[in-house]
């Protein structure tokens, strides 16, 4: 099988054959068969009986109860982090804003790392030389952006558009972009255990303690004074107390697509035809970028106690009547596919900032960001 090449992205991102790209992996738990995986858990309501999200599927024409591993904000993440790593080391090109912080604490975030992309509050509260984001060029062409001219977002940071992104953090006009990759893991017939978690000190200290932190004095057990108790504080033993238990799975599966229809409904504004063809097409190699980064190698590892292994792997488009191509990409080839992707772009004229926008912190983020970080009181307040 031969690896996935410009062309043949170029010829599928125009959607005459191939609706969408699919990505297909099963995993068995890393301990082996009966061997715990942890779920990610979520607050417990009303009926609930577990911290984990169970649900009923359809999986080969059979209803099977699965467990949610990792949703697709989550993956989007990890994806996410792949690409900024990537970026750091010098291995692609992308569009970047960066936010960075110097003060009681110092402090970075990149178009990567905030949580509601080109739209998130960081760059709202942020100053480019000098001036409020909002209030420059770029902050207002950002705001005016849509599915029908979503250049200046693809200048700026293309993975507003792979991941999505909604504008919700501003009044008035609020555009939104439904992302054109989602990728998840569930875990297949699972079976919750059970576990009790403790806490052995080494020379079991007793008594009680009046304070908080390191600024506490120490009270013998009987005397009859308001006290707390030393386990608060991370001293003494604290007896097995029932704590989730994980679940035990017959197989993990993980689902991911790229969807050419998702990317076709993105316009560029005047953009020539070529350069509107060219810029879905960098899209599609960034979203399969990320996945191969992040998801591509021979293991995955969730959370603690989370530690899945590939079995086996499937990557195909798919089209009209179940029609199916298979190819193949690992992390070197995916970029090498985006970054020929990129130049591609370049030599069509589509506009593309490649060089990081720097920003710094308001006054009133950057005391935020200080007392955050340090707990310590903020100089003038």
């Amino acid at each position: 099988m031969e690896s996935l090449t410009l062309e043949q992205l170029q010829d599928n991102v125009r959607g005459e054959e191939f609706a969408l790209a699919r990505i297909n992996v099963t995993y068995q738990a890393g301990g082996g068969p009966g061997s715990k995986v942890f779920p990610p858990t979520f607050p417990m309501s009303g009926n609930d009986a577990s911290p984990y999200l169970f649900e009923e599927r359809v999986r080969d024409g059979e209803q099977r109860k699965a467990v949610l591993l990792d949703q697709i904000p989550s993956e989007a993440n990890r994806a996410e982090t792949a690409l900024r790593q990537a970026w750091a080391a010098g291995f692609i090109r992308v569009p970047m804003l960066r936010l960075t912080h110097h003060g009681a604490a110092d402090a970075v975030i990149t178009g990567l790392d905030a949580p509601h992309r080109v739209f998130d509050a960081y760059w709202r509260d942020s100053l480019l030389d000098g001036v409020k984001f909002d209030k420059t060029m770029l902050g207002r062409a950002l705001q005016s952006a849509d599915l029908d001219n979503a250049a200046a977002v693809l200048k700026h940071d293309p993975g507003s558009l792979v991941y999505g992104s909604w504008n919700s953090h501003r009044t008035g006009r609020q555009a939104k972009f439904p992302r054109v990759y989602a990728s998840e893991i569930v875990g297949w017939d699972p079976i919750e255990g059970s576990r009790k978690a403790g806490r052995m000190d080494p020379l079991n200290l007793v008594g009680s303690r009046k304070g908080e932190g390191d600024e506490w004095t120490y009270s013998a057990s009987g005397e009859k004074t308001v006290k707390g108790k030393l386990s608060e504080i991370g001293h003494g033993n604290i007896a097995p107390n029932p704590a989730h238990g994980g679940v035990t799975i017959t197989s993990a599966t993980r689902m991911a697509t790229l969807s050419l229809g998702a990317l076709v409904r993105l316009g560029f504004g005047s953009a020539s035809a070529e350069q509107q063809l060219a810029s879905r097409v960098l899209l599609a190699a960034y979203a399969l970028l990320g996945d191969r980064l992040a998801f591509g190698g021979p293991g995955l590892w969730l959370r603690s106690g989370c530690e899945l292994v590939v079995e086996d792997e499937k990557l195909e488009w798919v089209g009209r009547g179940g029609l199916t191509k298979s190819f193949r990409l690992n992390a070197d080839e995916a970029i090498a596919l985006y970054n020929s992707a990129l130049d591609a772009a370049l030599a069509a004229g589509v506009g593309l900032e490649l060089e990081p926008i720097e920003l710094t912190p308001s006054p009133a983020l950057g005391k935020a960001i200080d007392f955050s970080l340090t707990k310590a009181e903020v100089a003038g307040e």
